[in-house]
């Protein structure tokens, strides 16, 4: 018996929290996942290219669309197998490849490349940005997140210093909202549909964190945990997701959603 689409949604969308605990993942990955899979849900087309996939949590969220997972590391793309048949989901709109970003060897193109949180992990972000276009058809979306150098962190609040001290050890650069186009998109035939800013640091997240980190460590239920994430969720998106409209210059990851347009 098939599940209508909001009981559907909902199922999906406990898959990913339960799999962001199992995993040791942050809020904020679930945060920026259920941000960016409801703007592309309302995109058209049906091919998608989700490219440094990971396990795959991202693409649990994505509605009617056929989705190419891509990830260089084949350990990601099994767990990824895995996850989807511990939950019993259909595999038939989900394809999971080991590829390099550099050298994407696709003879289609794709209605919409995402790119969540990898550019700023290789030597050369726009030869990695010449390659995600080089798969996306004219007016086509490229969705992509990346570190926000002017993010505000409230651990750093509380020690009175506005921005992060150093950059993420894994990180080879960050970005910033005002040059961001000037230092990375401007030389390529994209128009910018969309520029903001997603998950503004939430003070709760940290105050809890590590009582519920110590009740993992003592192994406590993965039920109470799961509920105290979506409480947590459920907090952010009534209260704290409006101001976080109002400062989003300073949230944690950049989005930015564009269109390839040939008449550049």
């Amino acid at each position: 018996m098939s599940l209508n689409p909001e009981k559907e949604a909902k199922m999906l969308r406990d898959c990913v929290l339960l799999e962001n605990i199992e995993h040791g993942y942050s809020m904020w990955h679930f945060i920026r996942y259920k941000r960016v899979a409801d703007i592309i849900n309302d995109m058209k087309g049906k091919h998608l290219l989700d490219v440094g996939c990971g396990i795959g949590l991202f693409d649990f969220l994505i509605a009617n669309k056929e989705i190419i997972g891509v990830d260089i590391d084949r350990k990601n793309l099994k767990d990824a197998i895995r996850v989807r048949e511990n939950y019993k989901l259909k595999r038939s709109t989900f394809f999971p490849l080991v590829a390099d970003l550099h050298a994407p060897s696709f003879k289609e193109k794709f209605d919409v490349v995402v790119c969540l949180e990898v550019l700023e992990h290789l030597p050369d972000d726009k030869r990695a940005l010449a390659a995600l276009l080089s798969v996306l058809k004219e007016d086509g979306f490229l969705v992509i997140t990346l570190p926000n150098a002017l993010r505000i962190e409230f651990p750093q609040l509380f020690r009175l210093a506005l921005r992060p001290k150093d950059l993420c050890p894994e990180h080879l650069r960050e970005y910033q909202v005002n040059n961001v186009h000037e230092s990375l998109l401007t030389s390529f035939p994209l128009e910018i549909e969309k520029l903001s800013g997603v998950y503004l640091d939430f003070p709760l997240f940290h105050i809890l964190n590590l009582p519920i980190r110590s009740f993992s460590s003592i192994q406590f239920s993965t039920r109470f945990l799961f509920f105290a994430y979506k409480a947590l969720f459920r907090i952010y998106t009534i209260f704290w997701a409006e101001l976080e409209k109002l400062f989003w210059r300073h949230a944690y990851y950049i989005l930015i959603i564009s269109r390839k347009s040939s008449a550049r």
